[in-house]
């Protein structure tokens, strides 16, 4: 199975570096399924998005219990070192033997920013803003399988996002003007998969995950945003 795995994350490596514009992403660094007190793990991963294949995120995650059943995590994804998230969650966790829940709630802050160049247009223009994100999310899963080498778990967020892009047009004499702006409140649905595989401490991590923005603009594509994102990272036990 291992094998299996290694091959998928070289698949994901190999299709990285395409790029594209997009507003928001899927973010894959969020089920950490801490089950006892005292643990502290530490992640990083790359990870593309799709369908319009965005260049690649890095992120890093960090999460620890510094009592029993208290859970606190924070994870950060840079992507083109123009769009930038970073988030914080505090909550708890219900071990059953192997088995896991983990309920969370926590905010995050992103930024984005890119260029529209065409030849074939007479106007320039390039998207600029930000977005506030309040959720509240639930994983499941089994950690530390076959003598800790195996974690897998799926999980759910939902929150509200606030967002202010502005499309800022550039005319022929550089003068600058606010042509379109998207600011209407979404409500966020993502839904995230996770296996980890390696040793007790140390391991490799593939994660999925799903985003839905419930009545995103249909009706131009100044404002995309990906549906699907998947990385590789490697996951640090303390």
């Amino acid at each position: 199975m291992k094998k299996h795995c290694i091959r998928l994350a070289i698949i994901i490596i190999a299709t990285f570096g395409i790029s594209s514009c997009i507003v928001y992403h899927p973010h894959n660094a969020e089920l950490p399924l801490l089950h006892k007190q005292g643990q502290m793990q530490a992640e990083g991963s790359l990870s593309m998005s799709a369908p319009l294949l965005v260049s690649p995120a890095i992120n890093a995650s960090f999460a620890y219990s510094p009592i029993n059943k208290l859970a606190t995590q924070a994870a950060v994804s840079i992507t083109d070192f123009k769009n930038l998230y970073a988030q914080g969650a505090a909550g708890t966790y219900f071990p059953f033997g192997k088995a896991v829940l983990e309920c969370y709630a926590g905010y995050g802050y992103g930024i984005s920013y890119f260029d529209h160049r065409s030849e074939s247009q007479t106007k320039k223009y390039y998207i600029d803003g930000h977005y506030n994100l309040v959720y509240g999310q639930v994983n499941f899963g089994w950690a530390e399988l076959s003598d800790g080498d195996f974690d897998i778990g799926v999980g759910l967020k939902g929150g509200i996002m606030s967002p202010r892009w502005d499309k800022i047009t550039i005319d022929d004499q550089g003068l600058r003007r606010i042509e379109e702006t998207h600011d209407d409140a979404h409500f966020l649905l993502e839904p995230q998969l996770m296996l980890r595989f390696g040793w007790e401490q140390f391991k490799f991590s593939i994660n999925a995950s799903y985003a839905f923005l419930d009545g995103w603009p249909t009706d131009n594509n100044y404002f995309n945003y990906e549906r699907f994102s998947v990385g590789l990272g490697i996951h640090f036990n303390f």
